[in-house]
């Protein structure tokens, strides 16, 4: 069980709300609640039938400023309790992990209402005795370390928060990553960094689930982070269970990998080109997790450097951050096609196991033939043959080795490979070290006619025709 909580600066932008999906697509949270939305209740729904949650609860925001959405992936999750403008109160009952109640929470912006923020955290810490947490953007700070950047916090302001949550029994939940979750002036000499972004809970809830932990989600499209409270660890769907190998066509141009290619495949050769195949991608695989960064890779080394940066205001530490934010940008894949459920024959929404036996049934059927073989013959003897006897004798004359080299050419050398993960670009390269057992190999298939068993097995690749698939037909 998890929640994502983030202030997103209005849904009424199509890049902040492409962001909560692909939030919502990677971490997989049973709860949302999202802050300053900005817009009516329309755009919330709309979001809401993307993600594919049942469950929303919007407070409609007062112009262009405010507004609260807490959407829940399933019913029967959660019972709302009392809302206002700044917050939302619902309690919680997950089958394992008992009734707790929580609390959405965004704290007024101005200083001067400050101690109406803090009464509201009062007045609903006196409605129930049941374990308690709260988050979101309180709009405070509990310790001057919780600032970089401009100016020193007040101590007076500092002291009333903090008096608050003593009266409450709260406490803050540590943050993994990084220690700031709002900024301004990024990259310039005016950068400035807070903690407003919290999960507080009580002794209680903590004692109940004690395995949860809090993360900050680094986000692009807002000046806020987005705060993930895991409760429990999520099971993966049997769609991810395990990166699969592929090989990377970035890795022909270091040397070391047709080192690689060269010493397995001789190795490996003795046992059958299938066999072979499967020993090199394993070679292949531990040699590029070592010492070659995949995209993915390279994506969390430029983050990494670029955390290094936080809070530096030389001139070369801004221009190495921003030369890191363009690559960033260059770098970055998006998500899309990650699925998780669809809905069967009958409507309803399945997942794990259901959803890989709903896809392989779907396609099964397609492939599988409903005409009788009679059908057949009687259809093929109503055509009136075009091809001549020289034209035939040459289409069933025996294959001949140049073809299989001019057909694997042909290919797009990134074209999405099979089970074993090569694609047409590794026979393309290492044609010298292994075009001559995938010839002979294939010949003989093709001219004996007899195929070796899974030599014909495929990965099932789903590709939405729709932004949000529903059925396998999408």
């Amino acid at each position: 069980m998890s929640t994502l909580s983030w202030n997103c600066r209005g849904l009424g932008n199509p890049r902040i709300v492409r962001e909560v999906v692909d939030l919502v697509s990677r971490k997989k949270p049973e709860f949302v609640f999202l802050m300053e939305t900005k817009v009516n209740r329309e755009h919330a729904e709309r979001l809401r039938v993307k993600i594919g949650f049942e469950g929303l609860f919007y407070v409609d925001s007062i112009g262009r400023s405010g507004g609260l959405a807490l959407f829940w992936r399933r019913n029967n999750t959660a019972k709302l309790l009392s809302f206002s403008t700044n917050h939302v109160d619902v309690e919680v009952c997950v089958t394992g992990l008992g009734t707790w109640i929580m609390t959405g929470f965004y704290g007024f912006p101005e200083r001067s209402r400050r101690n109406a923020a803090w009464d509201l955290l009062r007045t609903l810490a006196g409605r129930s005795t049941l374990p308690w947490v709260v988050l979101g953007d309180f709009n405070d700070l509990l310790f001057q370390h919780e600032k970089r950047g401009g100016k020193t916090h007040l101590d007076g302001l500092l002291r009333g928060f903090g008096e608050t949550l003593d009266d409450c029994g709260l406490i803050q939940l540590p943050m993994q990553g990084h220690q700031f979750t709002w900024g301004r002036g990024k990259g310039t000499q005016e950068w400035m960094e807070e903690r407003l972004d919290k999960v507080l809970a009580r002794a209680d809830w903590c004692d109940s689930l004690p395995a949860a932990s809090v993360s900050n989600i680094l986000t692009r499209n807002s000046d806020h982070s987005a705060l993930f409270l895991g409760v429990k660890e999520r099971g993966v769907s049997t769609f991810d269970t395990h990166r699969q190998f592929r090989f990377e066509m970035a890795w022909i141009h270091d040397e070391g990998c047709r080192q690689q290619v060269e010493v397995t495949w001789q190795e490996g050769r003795g046992d059958g080109l299938m066999d072979c195949l499967q020993y090199c991608g394993m070679k292949l695989q531990c040699w590029g997790g070592d010492h070659f960064h995949k995209f993915g890779d390279k994506i969390r080394r430029l983050k990494k450097e670029q955390a290094q940066l936080h809070g530096r205001l030389d001139s070369d530490s801004l221009s190495k951050y921003q030369e890191l934010e363009a690559e960033l940008y260059a770098s970055a894949r998006k998500k899309k096609n990650t699925l998780t459920r669809l809905k069967n024959d009958s409507g309803l929404w399945v997942e794990d196991d259901e959803l890989n036996t709903l896809v392989l049934n779907y396609f099964s059927e397609i492939f599988t033939s409903s005409s009788s073989v009679s059908a057949m013959d009687s259809f093929a003897a109503s055509v009136e043959p075009r091809v001549t006897q020289d034209q035939n004798e040459v289409l069933l004359r025996p294959f001949q080795p140049e073809e299989v080299k001019t057909a694997l050419f042909s290919m797009f050398p990134d074209k999405a490979p099979g089970p074993d993960g090569m694609n047409p670009g590794f026979y393309q390269h290492y044609w010298d070290v292994v075009g001559g057992d995938v010839t002979t190999f294939v010949l003989n298939c093709l001219n004996s006619c007899s195929f070796s068993n899974g030599l014909n097995n495929t990965n099932v690749v789903l590709i939405p025709k729709k932004n949000h698939p529903e059925l396998v037909s999408d």
